[in-house]
């Protein structure tokens, strides 16, 4: 079967469905039998959760399912949502055709409408307001089939890149880092230039220099004495110890 869009053309936006519910209940095979006794409770919530499993999120708002009120549990609202799903009991209905012919004629927009039943009355009131008619069964399947498609799709995707998160940090704390550095003197914390201390050293005796007019004899002899010491005894005495640990 060539699957079929339950999607409007015009917008994307989400078509509303309408559901015979017990007829889908039966034709998913949910149920064997009709059981005059029993309240169809567990088999309607089943229902509601397969339908909460194969229908696309976007639609739930605008899903209808409608079950006899015959088999309506007593106490509970004639109308009410199961995880977005409205559900409907045919109260003052004959049964739950007769219900969703008159949701089908009242239906703002019947072309964007999609009629699930197997019930060909429903069906015949369906396209006469130009709506959608599927059975259920074939329905059922559809959506299924496009679960898990869709699920196939999901697995086939590479797995998101794994990033290492920075933590966030408190706005308490960034507060308190701000008032804190907020009170210090930047100024105060810059380094101050230093004068390079250099110990003054004395120059070398200058050579005596030659009297005008007059000659050196070749026999005069240079003073012997020698140049002053440029550091003390004691400073030595220090280096002597640091460097050859002599004391």
């Amino acid at each position: 079967m060539r699957e079929r869009s339950f999607r409007s053309r015009e917008d994307g936006a989400a078509m509303p469905l309408i559901i015979d519910g017990y007829n889908l209940l039966f034709a998913a095979g949910l149920v064997g039998s009709v059981d005059g006794e029993g309240s169809f409770e567990g088999e309607r919530r089943a229902l509601l959760d397969a339908l909460l499993a194969v229908i696309d999120p976007k639609e739930l708002t605008q899903t209808v399912v409608v079950f006899d009120s015959a088999k309506a549990p007593p106490g509970l609202p004639r109308v009410y949502n199961y995880h977005q799903i409205t559900v409907r009991f045919a109260s003052g209905y004959a049964d739950a055709d007769e219900m969703i012919e008159e949701l089908i004629q009242e239906h703002h927009a019947p072309k964007r409408l999609t009629v699930v039943s197997s019930d060909h009355r429903v069906q015949r009131a369906a396209r006469r307001r130009k709506a959608k008619a599927i059975d259920s069964d074939s329905w059922y399947r559809l959506m299924r089939q496009t679960r898990a498609r869709r699920r196939e799709a999901e697995a086939q995707k590479p797995p998101p890149s794994k990033q290492p998160s920075t933590p966030a940090i408190p706005e308490s704390e960034v507060n308190q880092w701000v008032e804190f550095f907020g009170k210090i003197d930047i100024d105060a914390l810059a380094p101050r230039e230093e004068t390079a201390r250099v110990s003054p050293v004395a120059e070398p005796p200058s050579e005596p220099k030659a009297t005008p007019g007059k000659k050196n004899s070749p026999g005069a002899k240079r003073s012997e004495k020698p140049a002053p010491n440029v550091f003390s005894d004691d400073y030595l005495k220090k280096i002597a110890e640091e460097f050859f640990g002599e004391s």
